[in-house]
């Protein structure tokens, strides 16, 4: 009972007119919300203090100018007041202030018992930690969906990924060497064109070190993850280290390949900033987790790989030329598949016969089929003969993949490379106008190549012609 009679005390206090207004005027001004009351000509007769911070705009520019005026000074770059004011019913709208805040504004009129406007009410509701909120959520599931095959990666390789295919002399030279620097923990850079098997070879070189029985060898791409997310994903971060942040912090890639390897694909994707911390890493064998301060010692062996000129990438500022030096001591440069054709055949027996069980087949190459394989240039390397090698063991209906499977692009580089003119196409010492040569050359062209590719579409692909212009060559010249 007495605290009864306490409130009641205090509520006519409360209730007074003076007391209620002044309440009020406190709970809106303390929103976190921007509120404006502007009046029918536009001007803002009442604003709180959020909205100041939200829109940057001064209280002598609202009280001195409409909003009509502020939009005409660039000052606003709209005003859903003024459109609601215009409309006379509610807008709301996304607006970006000068200040760069991005905000969602409500506003609404408010009418008398005759109909007339009285004022309009806007809400003005700050949208940018929630769109950056949104954003790193948005970038943590690209990571989590996008990434995953990328991060799946990061795991023990399996137990043949110790195996190098090969029957060439400069790969014999290049798996000598890397068995020498499999005895030492100096860092290894790879140099090779895309799809050569870098990763392949540092595979290898862990497998036969004496850090493959006592830790695990760890694959990152450089160029795969963003750069905000790569630092994280190398060193690890604290608990609370930024926003979206695992609560018990996370472990780093260089710790997960504590007295193993660690493999840095794509050197030459990594960012400036972060080649900095690498450098350091490489000097004093400690990594410092992001938001962190504590200096945790590492034993890793770095395995880096690129098909990036770095040393042009140096020039052009895009790479530091210590941490090259650093990285570039013992450096092993894979040749393309082209400059070996010798393994090509060793790898081509290979992946059939890895194809084969995978699918649960038993098909071969036909001698024709061959033979064209290993004539061709293979500008995608291993990686390309690869997936050309199970294409061909899925689509062929017969157990022996015969030529014409193969595709066109392979089987006319091999034709180019026969073509020749014969002895007799030019007589010797006779004038031959430059026209009826070009002529006859091509009628020559057209004839080898219409008996040798059927139906016409195929042979007008070859010649990268259409079929219309094709057909009418044919018809010029009688073929």
């Amino acid at each position: 009972m007495q605290q009864s009679e306490q409130n009641q005390d205090k509520m006519p206090v409360i209730k007074t007119a003076a007391n209620s207004e002044l309440l009020l005027e406190k709970l809106i001004g303390s929103s976190y919300d921007g509120i404006t009351i502007t009046d029918p000509q536009g001007f803002t007769i009442w604003y709180n203090e959020s909205f100041l911070r939200i829109s940057g705009l001064q209280p002598d520019q609202l009280d001195n100018h409409t909003v009509y005026e502020l939009i005409e000074m660039g000052l606003l770059a709209n005003s859903a007041s003024k459109e609601s004011i215009l409309k006379k019913k509610t807008v709301t709208m996304a607006v970006t202030y000068l200040t760069g805040i991005e905000a969602l504004i409500s506003a609404s009129p408010i009418f008398d018992n005759e109909g007339e406007l009285v004022c309009t009410i806007g809400n003005v509701r700050d949208l940018t930690e929630l769109n950056r909120l949104k954003h790193q959520l948005d970038e943590t599931y690209a990571l989590t969906e996008g990434y995953r095959q990328t991060l799946q990666e990061v795991q023990l390789t399996s137990a043949d990924g110790n195996q190098i295919i090969y029957r060439s002399s400069l790969m014999e030279k290049i798996v000598t060497l890397a068995h020498k620097f499999s005895a030492v923990d100096t860092p290894v850079l790879i140099l090779g064109e895309s799809g050569v098997g870098k990763d392949v070879l540092a595979n290898y070189i862990h497998f036969i070190s004496k850090r493959a029985t006592e830790g695990t060898f760890v694959k990152i791409n450089c160029g795969a993850i963003p750069e905000h997310l790569l630092e994280s994903e190398l060193f690890g971060y604290e608990a609370g280290a930024f926003t979206g942040a695992a609560r018990q912090g996370k472990v780093g890639l260089f710790e997960v390949a504590n007295n193993g390897t660690i493999f840095l694909d794509e050197i030459g994707e990594m960012p400036l900033s972060l080649q900095v911390k690498l450098l350091g890493v490489l000097q004093d064998m400690k990594i410092q987790r992001v938001g962190g301060h504590k200096q945790i010692p590492i034993d890793v062996r770095i395995i880096a790989a690129t098909n990036a000129n770095l040393e042009k990438m140096i020039i052009e500022k895009n790479f530091r030329k210590d941490l090259y030096f650093r990285l570039n001591v013992l450096a092993i440069n894979i040749p393309p598949l082209r400059d070996r054709p010798e393994d090509v055949f060793a790898l081509l027996v290979h992946f059939l016969d890895m194809f084969n069980t995978k699918h649960k087949m038993n098909k071969s190459f036909s001698p024709s089929s061959i033979n064209l394989l290993l004539s061709y240039q293979w500008p995608g390397n291993i990686r390309e003969l690869k997936n050309l090698v199970e294409q061909l063991l899925i689509i062929s209906d017969e157990n022996v993949i015969n030529e014409s499977l193969v595709p066109i692009r392979i089987r006319s580089q091999r034709d180019l490379k026969q073509e020749t003119l014969p002895d007799d196409f030019v007589p010797t010492n006779t004038v031959i106008p430059l026209k009826k040569l070009i002529n006859e050359y091509e009628r020559k062209i057209l004839s080898y190549h219409l008996s040798k590719y059927k139906p016409m579409k195929i042979c007008a692909d070859v010649l990268g012609i259409d079929l219309t212009t094709l057909a009418r060559k044919k018809k010029r010249y009688n073929l």
